[in-house]
């Protein structure tokens, strides 16, 4: 693991339904981070099933990407995913839709995402937004 990731399992301090999910931190100065900006979800969690995440093989990138660059991925800004969240299909693999749970926070999910697709630029834009936060 990368410094400021975490790999959940027994032996570390999440709750048991994370074990097996990662979670990265942005750590300039080597301090434990509090909130990640990075995660990768593989199953699904209470509240949190739109995603089919049980299937064989899904997981789901989760990123927080901030205000703009939400509205600019998704075609309008987080505080007004309420009204749009219908129209999401948020088991589409490998395509940039909005958080199911954190949408308004400005955080985005990719499915199942391959490496030659968008998901470097999404997490390129995840890191921008944590260094400029």
């Amino acid at each position: 693991m990368a410094p400021g990731a975490l790999a959940a399992d027994g032996k570390t301090p999440v709750p048991e339904i994370a074990w097996g999910d990662t979670f990265v931190y942005f750590t300039p100065d080597g301090e434990p981070g509090v909130m990640p900006y990075l995660t990768v979800i593989t199953k699904n969690y209470p509240d949190d099933e739109r995603s089919d995440l049980d299937r064989p093989g899904a997981f789901r990138l989760n990123a927080t990407v901030g205000r703009e660059a939400f509205a600019e991925l998704i075609g309008y800004p987080p505080a007004e995913h309420a009204a749009h969240a219908g129209e999401w299909d948020y088991a589409a693999d490998d395509a940039v839709i909005p958080h199911p749970l954190y949408a308004k926070l400005g955080w985005v999910s990719m499915v199942n995402p391959v490496a030659d697709g968008d998901v470097v630029g999404l997490i390129e834009r995840a890191h921008r937004h944590v260094q400029n936060s």
